[in-house]
């Protein structure tokens, strides 16, 4: 029976990176068209109350599910934020006809089962800056940006990661939210578990500040440029924008697993509006900042992948005569 290309490319799309692995997704499938929308029981209210992160993670999903597409030599077209009326329809692909496959898409498709988020260790190898531009020109041909900060800069980000953290260590609602999606076993497949955290004796008291080092510490790991740190932003500060951001975050990350290096999103520095206006400030840009990304040279010994959801949690097939393709766990 042929495998239908827009199930396929649904299915594919569920390892794409996301805020503490939510996976906030959701696919109507509809016969000719495939219909993204935003699933808002996995979005973090606390922690992202505008879902500014979970669109951004909904753009790589679309971005997955174009690479799929792609490289099984389908054209598509896709629609972003096709209907004013409802915002959690994020975008709308439409399969079109058969055609090559993208070489490029294929390339980056390969990468998809290899990608890792690697929070366990601070870099140690320096990284080639030809690396890091090839990178930043895969994430603008998304029509998002990425910008390396300078060393006297990595301080000025110090700052506005403090003063992040400080905002939200205040608040005991965020502390409740972070700790039930980092480092606590979940029955649904999304979260982070104990096993991608670094190995912190805070871990079991705050896993927080496990996942998310602070300050003094993003400024101890440009040390002999083993890191490099990013600001991955959008033209627009509205839900299309954090859409594109997403998709460039894709093409970003896999581009970088294929040249061997490590991403490490640091989103707390964003997740704060002062924070976000002090990076904008500091890189003088028109755009606006989304994520902060840290780039190393990947470790020979991988992380263990995170969990993902079941396929029947995160498509839903509207059209009667297209049958799922059975229930599973995309591999992650």
């Amino acid at each position: 029976m042929r495998t239908d290309p827009l199930a396929q490319a649904a299915v594919f799309s569920g390892q794409a990176p996301s805020l503490h692995n939510s996976q906030p997704w959701h696919w109507i499938h509809a016969g000719e068209t495939l219909d993204l929308r935003l699933e808002p029981r996995r979005v973090l209210p606390i922690t992202d109350p505008d879902a500014r992160l979970a669109i951004l993670s909904c753009g790589a999903a679309l971005h997955h599910a174009g690479l799929s597409l792609g490289a099984s030599g389908y054209r598509f077209e896709v629609t972003r934020m096709p209907d004013d009326k409802d915002p959690d329809l994020l975008a709308r692909i439409v399969l079109g006809a058969k055609a090559p496959a993208d070489h490029d898409a294929t390339r980056l498709e390969r990468q998809v089962s290899h990608r890792r988020t690697d929070r366990r260790n601070p870099p140690s190898s320096p990284l080639d800056l030809h690396r890091v531009r090839t990178i930043q020109q895969a994430v603008v041909g998304e029509g998002a940006d990425l910008a390396l900060l300078l060393p006297p800069q990595v301080f000025a980000l110090a700052e506005a990661a403090e003063a992040a953290h400080a905002v939200q260590a205040d608040d005991p609602g965020w502390q409740v939210e972070v700790a039930d999606w980092v480092g606590t076993p979940r029955r649904d497949g999304t979260g982070i578990p104990a096993s991608a955290l670094p190995d912190d004796r805070c871990l079991l008291t705050a896993p927080a500040r496990a996942l998310r080092r602070a300050g003094a510490d993003l400024i101890a790991a440009t040390h002999h440029h083993a890191a490099v740190f990013t600001v991955l932003a959008s033209a627009t500060d509205d839900p299309a924008g954090w859409l594109l951001a997403g998709e460039g975050l894709s093409a970003g990350w896999l581009t970088a697993t294929a040249l061997n290096v490590a991403v490490l999103p640091l989103s707390i520095v964003t997740e704060v509006a002062r924070s976000r206006d002090a990076i904008r400030q500091l890189l003088g840009w028109d755009g606006f900042p989304q994520l902060v990304l840290r780039l190393a040279t990947a470790s020979s010994q991988p992380p263990p992948p995170t969990p993902r959801l079941r396929t029947s949690d995160f498509i839903t097939y509207a059209a009667p005569n297209v049958p799922p393709p059975g229930d599973f766990r995309p591999c992650p």
